[in-house]
């Protein structure tokens, strides 16, 4: 019998099957909530497949499935022809399915070969044989045609060179289908054309990529197919060399013009409330200069990692810029930490509220005072009756659903909590708010109410920086919106009253710089 032929990692280059991952029907629904529904998908062996879609189409549910750490409400996956039936990360391994997410799951003191084969170890007896692993990650990294000393501590290295990590870390369990989550979102052009090298080499060895990224350019160039995902459904699906970057886009946000619910306002541009002059931070963004008018909202669009999310931190000094200085009313603001930034007026709506926004383990009550008890306080004593009438007014206002202002902040749900950082936001009395995708992973309803929260904190004449992937979102609340591309503001769009999503997420990303409008 004549033996098949594989490449250097035993990957079939010729299967019986034509597809080395299938999945039918696969749907999902949070609550009642449907994410996913009736999803066909599939890679072929050797393959580089993108799946796109704006915020919130599916895709990290789909790939969740494929990767184990979702289980499918319906539907069925086939890997090489065969019915696969996991159920964790793990299990999924088993049937060569690895997974590099955008945050590395690195360990920084660790060596190289130590986080590769973190938790499968060599053995030697009861003990861990790093000398087997130094040679088989050396060997990993060999076939990747690359230069890493697998006993380099992970911390030393550049975020470039973490990347392959990651890569090799997926390897080292003979992954033979690889889901890449926005690879290149903290990676340099030369980091970038480094790992688009090794997918190309992958690609030959008979590896099927799956590539998630909101980069439309990189997309086109170094994927063989694209699916584009829109409202948990598969609305687009062909070759790429059938497609224009045009017809993408156009698919992910389906041709609509933004709702315009609300008439946007005369804003006076004479006096700036405030003023962002000449922001740099190496790596992140550079000359980053705006002004914000008394009661606008002025939109920040870019792709992940254009630098939107740094900018809003280094305003608020959790990030400390390289150069730039703030003025508020015309006056200069010293700001180098959120205490500084709070006491200017500035308060700032993270985009993970589970982790920044909130404290899971305390009371609705005690989160909404969280910044303002040095104001409640008589000497060492909080004013109870004070705090109490605080929290119950924001959260009878903002229509936060909870028992009690007593209720466990982790007791309520996604967009509840939201509304929740919100009030403790709105507590400080700021001048200026900065929002950083102040809607991601909340249900329609609680969008609208946060959306109608952010027109009333404009209309009471404070000023809003909002940064948001939603390009809808943009277009239905900002009064300006300001294009941001590699961490350069390249466009500004001054009337968005007749612009689409379509037309912002192709200026969003369209390459080289433009002249502004």
């Amino acid at each position: 019998m004549e033996e098949k032929q594989t490449g250097s990692r035993g990957v079939p280059l010729e299967s019986n099957a034509t597809y080395s991952l299938e999945v039918f029907h696969a749907t999902k629904s949070f609550n009642e909530n449907e994410v996913l529904h009736d999803v066909n998908f599939n890679i072929k062996p050797g393959e580089v497949h993108g799946l796109v879609g704006q915020n919130g189409a599916g895709k990290s549910t789909l790939m969740k499935i494929i990767n184990g750490v979702y289980t499918k409400d319906k539907g069925e996956i086939y890997v090489r022809g065969k019915l696969a039936d996991y159920d964790s990360p793990k299990a999924a391994s088993q049937y060569s399915i690895g997974m590099v997410f955008q945050e590395f799951s690195l360990i920084p003191s660790m060596t190289v070969a130590q986080n590769i084969f973190l938790s499968h170890e060599p053995r030697n007896g009861f003990f861990t044989d790093d000398a087997v692993a130094n040679k088989k990650a050396a060997e990993i990294f060999e076939e990747l045609e690359v230069l890493i000393d697998p006993h380099a501590p992970v911390e030393t290295l550049p975020v470039g060179e973490q990347q392959i990590v990651e890569i090799a870390k997926a390897l080292s369990r003979n992954a033979s289908i690889l889901i890449m989550d926005e690879p290149t979102a903290s990676l340099t052009g030369n980091e970038i054309e480094s790992l688009f090298t090794i997918i190309r080499k992958l690609k030959k060895e008979g590896i099927s990529i799956i590539f998630v990224s909101h980069h439309l350019n990189e997309i086109m160039d170094i994927c063989d197919r694209i699916t584009v995902l829109r409202d948990g459904k598969i609305v687009l699906s062909d070759a790429t060399n059938n497609l224009t970057i045009e017809q993408v886009i156009g698919e992910m946000v389906g041709k609509k013009l933004a709702e315009k619910e609300h008439e946007k306002k005369n804003i006076h541009l004479e006096n700036p409330l405030f003023e962002v002059n000449n922001l740099s931070l190496e790596n992140k963004y550079k000359n980053i200069n705006l002004k914000l008018f008394q009661g606008e909202i002025v939109g920040i669009a870019g792709v992940m990692g254009s630098g939107r999310s740094e900018i809003l931190k280094s305003i608020y000094g959790i990030l400390k810029p390289d150069s730039g200085r703030f003025k508020i009313h015309g006056k200069t603001a010293a700001i180098k930490n959120p205490s500084d930034a709070i006491k200017a007026g500035i308060i700032y709506v993270p985009e993970n509220r589970r982790n920044n926004g909130v404290i899971l383990g305390q009371s609705l009550y005690m989160n909404i005072l969280l910044p303002v008890w040095k104001r409640i306080r008589t000497a060492w004593l909080i004013n109870d009756k004070q705090g109490r009438k605080i929290a119950g007014s924001f959260s009878e206002d903002l229509r936060i659903k909870a028992t009690s202002i007593d209720q466990l902040m982790g007791h309520l749900s996604g967009g509840n909590q939201q509304k929740a950082v919100f009030a403790k936001c709105l507590a400080v009395e700021p001048t200026v708010m900065l929002l950083d995708d102040p809607t991601v992973g909340v249900d329609i309803g609680t969008k609208k109410e946060i959306a109608n929260i952010i027109r009333m904190v404009a209309e009471r004449g404070n000023g809003i920086i909002l940064v948001s992937s939603e390009m809808e979102e943009l277009l239905e609340l900002c009064d300006r919106i300001l294009i941001l591309r590699q961490g350069e503001i390249v466009d500004e769009l001054k009337d968005v009253k007749n612009v689409t999503e379509e037309f912002l997420l192709h200026i969003v990303q369209r390459e080289g710089n433009s002249n502004k409008k």
